[in-house]
């Protein structure tokens, strides 16, 4: 099952995001989310479940936020 690790309503930050996570050996996509909150749209990261505290632990780790 797929989850959410990060929302942005930046795709160029989603996109950074995906390339350091798929450099690490975590198998990720980008989904375009559709939350009420995000009127110009939001960008989804998602991870296999099984992949999920590698993921968490490469966005802590990572300079891009």
């Amino acid at each position: 099952m797929w989850t959410v690790v990060y929302v942005s309503q930046s795709i160029e930050t989603s996109k950074k995001l995906i390339d350091v996570l798929l450099n690490n050996g975590v198998i990720s996509k980008l989904r375009r989310g559709g939350a009420a909150d995000c009127d110009d749209g939001c960008y989804e990261v998602l991870v296999p479940g099984t992949e999920l505290e590698a993921a968490q632990n490469l966005i802590f780790e990572s300079d891009l936020f």
